[in-house]
């Protein structure tokens, strides 16, 4: 695993950034005893396989419903944490390759609990709940081994758990939704006309990069943040809205096209949508603390609709007109964003998912810790404990310039 870092290299393929490698199942060893091995295993990512039996370099643990993978690809680090998407996405993707290729993940609901480190491998335990005819069940859990916990590494803090639930594709029946927004169509046509969503999307964040001249970064999947200021300034505050743009970096491969397009979707789910609470009263700036609490996803449409094809694809759900001359990149899906409310420091933040042609492919849902100094100090609503001074976002980087 490996922080994706400003210079160094390109966006990462979402192929890459969801790698895996599955611990081998080791009798002998006791219950919860895992050599991590990292030093051999480092590198060698082995995404849409899965390994079993001995004779393999990985990390074993004692066999049963438990099955357990660690991160070899990119993370994407905004600032300082992982990007908690990846958690969402590579979470679900190793709940995959535990389930029937007949079934499809319908539903995912998580909740974070320890900020996560870049400096530290990230370890998924893939547990089974159900295992129905038309429905199963699995619950993952990450943690974030230090060095002294190589030996046991389950020992470590949980940090991430997502509850996952899978389906089996159902004859049509009834089907309905809410209609898609008038500007849809807009927003996808010519595409790369929309600046790439930066990493943190906060104005003074935006000053700071351009001043120190840092591109805006990405890895696994590309998003474009639409401009949404003028639509937003003749609506009411609890009408605004936040749209982004996006698509995963390279091809995705013909035997995981479905899984990965439907991690696709949950990883970029989580992109700057606390901001949602912030940017209708224009305190951005001002913001002390923000991170996410609980995030769930819930998909609407057969998967088929999900899927991020080529442009060239004969089969491809793509309408939008887009500037890729060659055609091999993938379309595009739509996020919408907006928050119903906000107090105690929590912010709630909904969205949803549209293809291009206007087609609701799933609802999003997180709760997350929005504290904003208001007043001059912290505390109401938005805020912190009455009373305590900390540090704004807006006041942090200007100490960095």
């Amino acid at each position: 695993m490996a922080a994706f870092e400003a210079g160094k290299a390109g966006p990462a393929s979402f192929v890459e950034t969801m790698g895996l490698r599955e611990v081998v199942i080791s009798p002998p060893a006791p219950p919860d005893t895992v050599d991590l091995n990292l030093s051999t295993s480092a590198g060698k990512s082995n995404i849409g396989k899965t390994t079993t039996g001995t004779g393999s370099d990985d990390i074993s643990v004692a066999a049963g419903k438990r099955r357990v993978f660690w991160s070899t690809g990119p993370i994407f680090v905004p600032i300082d944490g992982i990007y908690g998407g990846h958690f969402l996405g590579q979470a679900v993707y190793a709940a995959y390759q535990t389930v029937d290729p007949k079934f499809y993940c319908h539903s995912v609901s998580s909740n974070f609990l320890i900020r996560g480190s870049p400096k530290l491998p990230l370890l998924y335990t893939v547990e089974t709940l159900r295992e129905g005819k038309s429905y199963c069940t699995r619950h993952v859990q990450v943690r974030q081994p230090t060095a002294s916990q190589q030996q046991r590494p389950l020992d470590a803090d949980v940090m991430f758990v997502a509850t996952v639930s899978f389906k089996t594709v159902e004859p049509r029946g009834l089907e309905c939704q809410v209609p898609p927004p008038r500007e849809l169509r807009s927003w996808v046509t010519n595409p790369r006309r929309h600046e790439v969503a930066p990493a943190v999307d906060v104005p003074c964040w935006m000053e700071f990069t351009r001043r120190k001249g840092i591109p805006p970064l990405y890895t696994g999947v590309e998003i474009r943040k639409v401009d949404m200021e003028a639509p937003n300034r003749s609506r009411p505050l609890h009408e605004h809205r936040k749209v982004q743009i996006y698509r995963p970096v390279g091809r995705l491969p013909p035997d995981q096209q479905s899984c990965l397009s439907i991690c696709a979707h949950i990883y970029s789910s989580d992109r700057n949508g606390m901001f949602a609470v912030t940017e209708p009263h224009n305190v951005s700036n001002d913001i002390i603390h923000t991170g996410s609490l609980s995030h769930t996803v819930i998909f609407h449409a057969n998967p088929s609709h999900l899927l991020f094809r080529p442009a060239d694809s004969k089969t491809s759900q793509n309408t939008s007109t887009t500037d890729d001359n060659d055609g091999s990149s993938p379309n595009w899906a739509v996020l919408e964003q907006f928050s119903d409310g906000a107090s105690e420091g929590r912010g709630l933040i909904r969205g949803r998912i549209w293809s291009p042609d206007g087609t609701l492919l799933a609802t999003v849902m997180q709760d997350a810790v929005v504290r904003v100094r208001v007043d001059g100090g912290a505390g109401a609503d938005m805020g912190g404990k009455p009373g305590r001074r900390t540090q704004t976002f807006s006041e942090l980087l200007k100490s960095m310039l």
